[in-house]
């Protein structure tokens, strides 16, 4: 046990010099090297590391049978490797981009007058996105715009990493912008303060996770266990709720969409309000995941929990 430990202290403390190095690596390199050289190094991922390869695999067949030949599959899960490392570029990059201006030279932006028209309701908005593309930059973005916001993720085992991680995501100061660790008690009542008070609550929903309460929602057609912390969010609050995604183009800048608002269904029954409006996030995030399937990351198991194992509601 000793040693498994000194060795899970020797990774990360590597992994720690790693992300340091290309931090800095990010200062002097020009982008377009970056992203070359990261888009190889994922690539390399696909034919060094099988058993994620196989996951990603399985998961698209499971996603697409009957849609996609195997042909077509293989092409989407070897672009999702090579994907990952071009959009790692501009994770890197974050300390060396200090303006909104700087940032936007990088990304374009779509549809955020939807966002602008739900935040000027003053009810809160929640801010929902996924796991395509270079998601960080979502809550970036968000953040060099100096919008009151607030997201919420796991904490990094590692303790230098996780703050390395955090100071990383804050440089730029905002100080309406806040970050809250899912392991945090009072997570939920922070992220409910932001949203009375107005502000913008970041959340992700479409990956399968035992350490918060889910429901079982259509994804691709299959139930799937998906967080119902969003949904619960905003029928507390009456907040708006807005679905935003990023993708990498081919001109190599990112485009961040903003897609109207979806309608906040309320019944009264709070169980059954709490699994369809889950269920309408979940179609809203699929519709992205659909557009640019080779920018997900389908190695995450998805469709883990079994529908008996579904985690009470109540």
């Amino acid at each position: 046990m000793s040693q498994h430990k000194g060795w899970k202290k020797v990774k990360y403390e590597l992994l720690y010099q790693l992300i340091k190095g290309l931090i800095k690596l990010a200062n002097w390199a020009s982008r377009n090297m970056l992203m070359w050289s990261f888009g190889k190094l994922g690539g390399l991922v696909y034919y060094i590391m099988p058993k994620t390869r196989d996951l990603t695999l399985k998961h698209l067949k499971y996603a697409y049978e009957n849609e996609l030949s195997d042909a077509e599959i293989q092409n989407i899960a070897k672009k999702v490797f090579s994907n990952l490392g071009k959009n790692f570029t501009d994770i890197v990059r974050y300390p060396s981009i200090r303006t909104r201006e700087e940032l936007t030279a990088v990304m374009e932006v779509e549809g955020e007058q939807h966002l602008i028209d739900a935040y000027n309701k003053g009810k809160g908005v929640i801010l929902l996105t996924c796991h395509r593309g270079a998601f960080d930059m979502v809550g970036f973005y968000l953040s060099m715009s100096n919008y009151p916001c607030i997201a919420i993720g796991a904490k990094l085992h590692d303790e230098k990493l996780n703050d390395l991680v955090v100071k990383t995501r804050r440089h730029n100061k905002n100080d309406q912008a806040d970050f809250v660790e899912r392991s945090d008690p009072r997570g939920s009542i922070k992220m409910f303060k932001k949203l009375k008070d107005g502000g913008l609550a970041f959340l992700l929903i479409d990956q399968d996770t035992d350490k918060v309460q889910n429901t079982f929602v259509d994804f691709f057609g299959k139930p799937a266990a998906t967080p119902i912390g969003a949904a619960t969010l905003a029928l507390k609050a009456d907040s708006a709720i807005i679905p935003a995604s990023i993708k990498l183009q081919s001109n190599g800048k990112h485009l961040l969409e903003f897609r109207p608002e979806v309608p906040l269904e309320k019944t009264g029954n709070l169980k059954e309000d709490i699994k369809t409006n889950t269920q309408n996030m979940s179609l809203a995030l699929e519709k992205f995941i659909r557009e640019a399937p080779d920018q997900w990351v389908w190695f995450h198991e998805r469709w883990k929990t079994k529908q008996e194992e579904e985690v009470s509601n109540s």
